[in-house]
């Protein structure tokens, strides 16, 4: 009974709405289809894709890796069984590229060591308190003096090189994490950004001589070893701190020195580091985006395409798993619920809706420039990319896009208003290279291509981010519902709509 009075009021919400919508709003499908659309994911489904994906079968979906590989196949056996067809210049679901891999293998180790002899301390340092090993390290062992050497950047254009009068040679480096310009002029990021890059942090600390290197980032990192000799840990400000007891340095007041002046500051700490990373390399790996298409029926506007993007990989097991289910099995669950509704409901589409599920997104957003540059059409072709990252928390919506691209964040907003009724902000800013540089549709947007950042806001506790506790316990079902609602409604208003076209730059 419950049920009948929820339907029955929601379709008198339908009755008393349609009224006041274009003629093209939802091409030609009727009211019995938009709810049946619109209801088209229960929680309970949700649920159970979350408790999948983070499942440790799939061992932390590592792109690179069986775990992934196994998620991925499980995605596309769903986008089949719902009757959606493969990308079909690919001629399958997946797009298969080159992707290299690191696994870690155990916790490794980290010490700092004083004197010598009947002297000699050490001091032990935990595994994930204090320190992460991370898959850009090599594997072996090395003990060594450290120095720290700010951000470790050489960078003679810019008049700023760390490693300038400072003998690394053997030795393990302290760096700080990206970059110290703290700007905004666009110029100047252009000339930083290349050096606030970990990879290159670690290929400038070899070049000088350095074996190893301890990175101010309590973070795990699952980007492939850079060089099979050379050893990296993410540590925590306490592990420095420590390293830099009675040197007279304070890290907090080191690091505002260098953004403020931004002139080196290096020095060497007079103190030695064990450290131990137990890691397997694999150049060889390969890994897939997952993707899938509703057919547009419109002989013309089913050469426009609509993406639904999400990253379907995380971290691993390093060596513990790390489920990722906020990051990112919730904007794959999304996906794959649009996915879902809008199959299931058999709504037609004048449009193409792509769902495309990335891989290696945390290893440097590969698997969208894969997609992009391998694109096979007119970039043009492409009306816009929805990207979904880490949306499973909170209690409202948030839609981000660029200038030329702000008359598609009204579709989200009118769509919200008719079907879901949550709290929603929306902005716009100039179009900038890399506006949210660190997910998929940034890749999309620096080629101009138009992107929305879709999301929810409002969560009441520390979202927990790149940590084996990022499991269904920081996850609200109900948003990703609702998410998937709104997402599936305004899919159908923008797929049959007589224009999508924006600005141009």
């Amino acid at each position: 009974m419950k049920f009948r009075f929820s339907f029955l009021l929601v379709s008198f919400f339908f009755l008393a709405t349609a009224q006041g919508q274009p003629a093209d709003a939802y091409g030609d499908n009727g009211q019995e289809t938009l709810l049946k659309a619109l209801h088209g994911v229960s929680e309970a489904e949700i649920t159970d894709w979350m408790h999948t994906m983070i499942a440790p079968e799939m061992r932390g979906r590592l792109a690179g890796d069986k775990g992934y590989d196994l998620a991925a196949q499980w995605a596309a056996d769903l986008l089949n069984d719902w009757g959606l067809k493969p990308f079909a210049p690919l001629g399958g679901y997946f797009q298969e590229f080159p992707q290299p891999y690191t696994l870690i293998h155990d916790e490794g180790k980290l010490q700092l060591i004083t004197g010598s002899g009947r002297q000699k301390q050490i001091k032990d340092f935990s595994f994930s308190t204090d320190y992460w090993p991370s898959g850009l390290s090599g594997s072996g062992e090395v003990e060594a003096e450290v120095v720290y050497v700010g951000y470790g950047i050489s960078a003679p254009e810019l008049g700023f090189d760390e490693y300038a009068g400072m003998d690394v040679r053997g030795k393990i480096v302290i760096t700080e994490f990206r970059i110290p310009y703290t700007g905004t002029n666009a110029d100047s990021l252009a000339l930083w950004d290349p050096y606030a890059q970990t990879d290159y942090k670690i290929r400038n600390a070899m070049k000088h001589g350095a074996k190893g290197m301890l990175m101010t980032y309590m973070a795990a990192n699952p980007r492939p070893t850079v060089e099979p000799e050379f050893l990296y840990l993410s540590v925590a400000d306490p592990v420095v701190e420590a390293f830099l007891e009675g040197t007279g340095k304070d890290l907090k007041t080191l690091r505002e020195s260098i953004k403020i002046e931004l002139k080196p500051v290096s020095f060497n700490t007079g103190k030695q580091a064990l450290m131990a990373v137990n890691a397997d390399y694999h150049p060889e790996g390969t890994t897939r985006n997952v993707v899938a298409v509703i057919e547009g029926s419109d002989p013309v506007l089913k050469n426009e395409y609509m993406i639904i993007g999400a990253h379907l990989d995380h971290l691993g097991m390093m060596p513990v798993l790390f489920p990722g289910a906020l990051d990112n099995a919730s904007g794959s669950a999304i996906a794959l619920g649009v996915a879902k509704s809008l199959a299931e409901a058999s709504i037609e589409l004048k449009r193409s809706l792509i769902i495309l599920l990335f891989g290696a997104e945390e290893v440097g957003l590969v698997g969208s420039s894969w997609f992009v540059e391998h694109w096979p059409y007119d970039r043009e072709q492409i009306k816009f990319m929805v990207n979904l990252d880490m949306v499973g928390r909170g209690n409202a919506f948030f839609s981000a896009t660029s200038e030329p691209w702000k008359e598609l964040l009204p579709y989200f907003e009118r769509n919200n208003d008719r079907w879901v009724h949550r709290p929603m902000m929306t902005r716009s800013g100039p179009w900038n290279h890399s506006f949210r540089p660190r997910t998929d549709g940034a890749v999309f947007s620096n080629e101009k291509i138009p992107a929305i950042h879709f999301g929810a806001r409002g969560a009441t506790t520390r979202t927990l981010y790149h940590v084996p506790e990022d499991d269904m316990r920081q996850i609200e079902v109900e948003i990703m519902r609702d998410v998937i609602k709104l997402l599936t409604m305004t899919m159908i208003d923008m797929g049959n709509t007589k224009s999508l076209d924006t600005q141009s730059f």
